[in-house]
């Protein structure tokens, strides 16, 4: 009798998670009795919990829905309650992931959190998007660039002046080739990026932090260039004759403070909350389209949660995208003022055109050395924005 009840709980479970899935799926039972080789009324039964189907035909049912077959056998007291992500700079960064965990909170109806890790106990990016494929972190947002390893012709957003505008960026990620590219080949990997909108901006400019001013690319021969892991952006500084030098993240402030690099390039957003101009307070901007973030999830872990669940975190992505863009650009220029007042920062307005000549030359010249690269930025120019 034990064994009956069992029974029935577990077709009656995977009845009413089957009928969920196709419902979203905006399926009707006959159209999914077509598409799995099966009759109406063997789904009707199904979801019903009146029969019980082969795991082969349950196979076929998910691979239509997009679900693994684990799922329909997942009891409710086993759906993931809490999701692990990061912390990240703080100030106004930090504020707008605090408030994209209490939207996740609220549109679940407290039926899933956000629980930040540190990021110094989780490594380099690299690391942490590893990390993330492997299950050991469910949630990652950070730049594009962070997700090279996993998908190579990333590393081109490394390089300065890609896009010439903020529209420009946005279409290139809206489009076809970039879903193509990038997002399937992250998906096919386990990760699945949830912020179509790509309203995670970090803030509004890139800067280059230095003890003495520059002006011109000219100027930073021979000196010291804080970078991240990446092959192509190394080959950039060398060519512009800059000596690279690979810092972790969680790092940088030490070793900037310490004097262990000359030339800082970061987001403008990032100076104040930092304190980076207490020890270096020339910023020359370089008017360069900022980095877009992309909120990726781990695949598994998201199959793990039902429909319901899935749509509040994807919505409270997009409502938290616009808050965390707008209180990073509204800090920025308040602590703008800040930062000149308290370390004596001088941001200094130069003639970009030497710049992005100077970047664009040498862009074409590394750009046959990656041919996943080259496909990339042959797309980007192809892109009207």
């Amino acid at each position: 009798m034990i064994h009956d009840l069992n029974e029935q709980a577990i077709q009656g479970r995977i009845g009413r998670k089957l009928r969920e899935l196709r419902t979203v799926a905006g399926l009707t039972a006959v159209e999914l009795a077509l598409q799995a080789g099966l009759s109406q009324s063997q789904i009707s039964k199904i979801e019903t919990g009146k029969a019980a189907l082969s795991i082969s035909s349950l196979t076929s049912l998910c691979q239509i829905l997009g679900r693994p077959i684990s799922y329909l056998f997942q009891k409710d007291e086993e759906i993931p309650r809490v999701l692990g992500t990061m912390t990240t700079v703080a100030g106004p960064e930090s504020r707008g992931l605090a408030w994209f965990a209490t939207e996740v909170n609220r549109l679940s109806n407290g039926r899933l959190s956000l629980v930040p890790l540190q990021a110094t106990l989780l490594g380099s990016q690299i690391h942490q998007t590893a990390m993330l494929k492997e299950g050991f972190l469910d949630l990652f947002i950070e730049d594009l660039p962070a997700f090279r390893d996993l998908a190579p012709a990333l590393d081109l957003l490394s390089l300065p002046y890609v896009f010439h505008s903020t529209d420009h960026q946005t279409a290139f990620l809206q489009s076809t080739g970039f879903d193509q590219m990038i997002r399937q080949e992250l998906m096919l990997q386990g990760i699945r990026p949830i912020n179509s909108r790509w309203n995670w901006r970090r803030g509004q400019e890139w800067v280059i932090l230095a003890t003495r001013p520059i002006t011109h690319p000219d100027q930073v021969k021979g000196l010291k260039v804080r970078i991240f892991e990446s092959p192509i952006l190394a080959h950039f500084w060398k060519e512009l004759g800059a000596e690279p030098v690979v810092i972790p993240w969680p790092k940088v402030r030490r070793a900037w403070m310490r004097g262990e690099v000359d030339l800082l390039p970061t987001h403008k957003s990032h100076l104040y909350p930092l304190g980076f101009c207490r020890r270096g307070r020339f910023v020359t901007l370089l008017g360069d389209v900022s980095p877009q973030l992309m909120v990726a999830v781990n695949e598994a872990r998201y199959n793990c949660l039902p429909p319901g669940i899935q749509t509040a975190l994807v919505d409270a992505c997009d409502a938290a995208g616009e808050f965390f863009s707008a209180e990073v650009v509204r800090s920025e220029a308040e602590n703008e003022q800040i930062n000149m007042r308290r370390y004596g920062a001088t941001y200094l307005k130069v003639d970009l055109k030497p710049w992005q000549t100077a970047a664009g030359r040498i862009t074409r010249a590394l750009i046959p050395e990656w041919p996943a690269v080259r496909m990339m930025w042959d797309m980007i120019q192809q892109i009207k924005g």
